[in-house]
């Protein structure tokens, strides 16, 4: 609903229809209502960062729900998919070269549990080790491996955390009992490092990933020759909701769609269904305990560490991300004596995974910045 207009849809046998103007539209389960510029800057092509997310916009208030809320919960991808069904244009990405990663499994106990790790390895250079976002798995860095030529210069190295993708779950221990810490995460970075045998790497990390990698610098200085931290900021919030591990809507529907709309709706069509897909393929609950993670760090508790003498953290930030905005990056850049931030003004919360393409010069400058900086101390 607009100005001074509305339009109705009903769905029935998997179907979308437009209501006939003159038919009765009471009794809609709900009804979402803003401004006509509102409506305009979600249905343009190239939508501006803060004004490209229905799910955002209704949980700031910008559009106004109506009704039955957890109908809408519900149906919150059919109303995304008509978003973008209203868009004229899409973007779509060519097919890359073929995926070249070499996987192996790999025995190893923290205060996880034991579990066999799955690691994947690329090409070869500066070791680079890497943590995806919350609730995901290697695949999220498929595509840097096919849509650039990083690992001609850099062995990309990925590991899943046990519960994740495809590493076991922790030996002995039931489902529902997995749960993560700022300094268990740590420990699981450690343990692979020495496991793999890697001498310093660079650590990159997304979103929950990005902090673990803040945290496992500040709190293991020589371990690492310093670290790229996407998506992070000094604390989280506002990443809570009842539906991540609830009954009343289904999770491999609600997750994501909580998370498709973090990203640049201009990324390209192709990457943005698989990290749709990956989102939808995640073991009951496993999202929701990511998450309680993620939402306990929190940089007062280590920032004392990080000082000049610090491996270089270099933070950089999708300027379509409404869950850990510019801002945010920006201030944790800020608090940390050695480091460095740049914006990405055309990806979101997913940038490695929404468009490679346009994400590895990025990173790439972020890591001469890294490497530039010196090794970092010792011990």
């Amino acid at each position: 609903m607009g100005d001074s207009w509305r339009a109705d849809f009903a769905v029935r046998d998997g179907k979308i229809s437009p209501v006939d103007e003159g038919s009765e539209s009471s009794g809609a389960d709900f009804t979402l209502a803003a401004a006509d510029r509102v409506w305009e800057g979600l249905c343009a092509d190239r939508p501006a960062a803060g004004e490209h997310s229905i799910v955002y916009l209704v949980r700031t208030g910008v559009v106004e729900l109506s009704g039955d809320s957890l109908a809408y919960d519900r149906s919150v991808q059919i109303v995304r998919a008509l978003l973008d069904a209203a868009r004229e244009a899409s973007s779509h990405a060519k097919i890359g070269k073929p995926l070249r990663a070499v996987g192996s499994y790999h025995r190893v106990s923290t205060s996880l549990g034991t579990s066999d790790i799955y690691v994947e390895r690329a090409g070869s250079g500066v070791p680079l080790l890497t943590f995806a976002t919350a609730g995901s798995d290697t695949s999220q860095w498929h595509g840097v491996m096919t849509h650039s030529d990083l690992t001609d210069r850099f062995e990309l190295i990925t590991a899943d955390l046990p519960w994740h993708g495809r590493s076991s779950p922790s030996w002995g221990e039931p489902v529902g009992s997995y749960q993560l810490t700022p300094e268990t995460y740590t420990e699981y970075i450690v343990a692979i490092c020495d496991e793999l045998g890697l001498d310093r790497p660079v650590l990159l990390g997304v979103s929950m990933g990005g902090a673990a990698v803040v945290h496992a610098v500040a709190t293991r200085p020589g371990l690492f020759a310093g670290a790229v931290a996407c998506q992070a900021g000094p604390s989280v919030q506002a990443r809570a909701n009842e539906h991540l591990r609830g009954t009343r809507v289904n999770p491999a529907l609600f997750i994501p769609e909580w998370t498709y709309g973090l990203m640049n709706p201009a990324s390209p069509e192709e990457f943005k269904q698989r990290v749709w897909w990956g989102y939808s393929s995640g073991g009951f609950g496993l999202y929701a305990a990511d998450i309680d993670s993620y939402l306990s760090w929190n940089l007062d508790l280590v920032e004392h560490l990080l000082t000049a003498e610090s491996p270089h953290i270099a933070v950089l930030s999708g300027a379509f991300d409404t869950s850990v905005p510019p801002e945010r990056s920006r201030e944790l850049a800020s608090r940390i004596s050695n480091s460095s931030f740049e914006l990405m003004p055309e990806l979101g919360h997913f940038p490695h995974a929404e468009n490679p393409a346009a994400f590895v010069p990025y990173l790439e400058a972020a890591l001469a910045r890294v490497l530039d900086s010196g090794r970092g101390v010792q011990g």
